[in-house]
């Protein structure tokens, strides 16, 4: 009788272990549940930071051609005032 109590005082506490063991494995698997949809989050977040650099660089390549255009029409424009200042000085 002595040894079924034994026995049954250790399955008792392996019981108790695995019952802790299960509850661990619970809060480990809440957690990297938790992780991974923080990290889905911070992906897309990188993803639309992505699309707006994008977007940006290219607004910034269309105003760096449209300020070339500019600054060459400017630099003909100031030319021909010069030829003209000069045709007329001459004269």
């Amino acid at each position: 009788m002595d040894d079924l109590s034994r026995r049954l005082d250790q399955i008792d506490s392996k019981l108790d272990k695995l019952s802790d063991a299960v509850s661990r494995l619970a809060m480990i698997e809440e957690r990297i549940t938790h992780q991974t949809s923080n990290l889905s989050r911070q992906d897309e977040r990188l993803d639309e930071q992505e699309k707006r650099i994008r977007k940006l660089e290219f607004q910034a390549s269309r105003r760096g051609v449209m300020l070339g255009y500019i600054e060459r029409f400017g630099w003909i424009v100031l030319t021909a005032a010069i030829g003209l200042l000069s045709y007329f000085l001459k004269s």
